[in-house]
């Protein structure tokens, strides 16, 4: 018996889905480096007025290095900032999908933060407000290195959102159109094969007869008469 295609044809077999694999980190990784070296280029001043004997300020052990009249100094917050920067790099170039929520998570915390001591400096008295811009070399650029730290925070967060509401392709084909039953139609006789002839008919058969036979039949006899 033969059998009817189904509607729209045989599903063409698919590749398997791959490692689930977040989108966009790259970019997600790049922004991360840009936070980290606004987060440096901080340190690296400190450390050019102050020496290495700021580094214990950094790292929180003392408080006796502070550089005096700038808007923003790296401290032992930054520090930590700084380490989990760079362990979020990694795990970005590394395919780790929690780097978004991670990211987030440090990020917009620490955005908050400088958005409000910004503020509070630009609504201060006059030597804090003046101390915000003046001298351009080096407050002003310190001041629009915290301000490009929350605009780098805003994309990270706006790509995440971006990025989990796209649709991930499944690698498994679209559903199918309902199917159409089978039909059973009559079998197809055989086909002669090119270069041959084809098979002959059988012959019909004749009725049977009934044999003849070796000698004349009797004529029926009278009945006996009394």
């Amino acid at each position: 018996m033969s059998y009817a295609p189904p509607v729209g044809g045989f599903p063409t077999p698919q590749p398997a889905p791959g490692r689930a694999r977040a989108a966009a980190l790259p970019g997600l990784a790049a922004l991360l480096i840009v936070e980290l070296l606004l987060e440096l280029a901080i340190l690296a001043f400190d450390l050019n007025r102050q020496g290495a004997a700021y580094l214990p300020t950094a790292l929180g052990i003392n408080y006796d290095h502070f550089v005096d009249g700038v808007p923003v100094s790296f401290t032992a917050s930054d520090t930590a900032t700084v380490l989990l920067l760079i362990v979020l790099i990694i795990a970005a170039f590394t395919g780790r999908g929690w780097v978004r929520a991670a990211g987030i998570g440090l990020l917009l915390p620490n955005a908050y933060i400088v958005v409000m001591t910004e503020v509070s400096e630009l609504t201060g008295a006059d030597p804090i407000r003046h101390a915000w811009g003046s001298p351009l070399l080096p407050n002003l650029l310190l001041s629009l290195d915290a301000i490009a730290q929350v605009v780098f925070a805003v994309i990270f967060a706006v790509v995440v959102a971006v990025t989990v509401q796209r649709p991930v392709p499944s690698g498994y084909p679209a559903p199918f159109p309902p199917q159409a039953a089978p039909s059973y139609g009559a079998p197809i006789p055989p086909q002669p094969v090119a270069g041959y002839p084809a098979p002959m008919a059988a012959p019909a058969q004749q009725p049977i007869q009934p044999p003849a036979y070796g000698y004349p039949p009797r004529p029926p006899q009278a009945p006996p008469t009394a």
